[in-house]
């Protein structure tokens, strides 16, 4: 049985090095966001994992924080849909990662932009998209 640490240390090095974590302008961790960041980050979290038998279940977050940008016209923060939709694109090469006894299950995983729900010192906004991986992992 694959721990937690073990598969988000599978995913971190099938993000690390790509045009994705090339692209951002925050830090990759499978620890947790930096503390007060206002960057790109990209942050791996292990949902579930199930299985103790030959076939192993996990879900995986992979979710980037991306800054709103300031709408002078409508005096607010919104979503910045260009940068969001560039940065799904990049993280489509997730729904189809594998290497040894891990592989993702495409029709099981999904993407989704939400709102993080926090407002910075300087009032900005910010916007998440969370990449909800399905991972199986033989276990012979």
């Amino acid at each position: 049985m694959k721990s937690d640490i073990e598969i988000a240390k599978f995913v971190y090095h099938k993000v690390k090095g790509t045009e994705l974590e090339r692209n951002v302008t925050g830090k990759l961790s499978d620890r947790g966001r930096p503390n007060k960041s206002e960057k790109e980050d990209i942050v791996i979290s292990v949902l579930a994992n199930e299985g103790c038998g030959q076939i192993q279940r996990a879900y995986v977050n992979v979710n980037i924080y991306v800054k709103d940008l300031w709408n002078e016209d409508t005096k607010q923060w919104e979503r910045d849909t260009v940068r969001v939709g560039k940065l799904c694109e990049l993280c489509k090469f997730l729904f189809s990662i594998r290497r040894g006894d891990f592989h993702t299950v495409p029709s099981e995983c999904n993407q989704k932009v939400h709102s993080t729900g926090v407002s910075f010192e300087d009032g900005h906004t910010e916007h998440f998209i969370n990449n909800k991986l399905y991972i199986e992992i033989n276990n012979e």
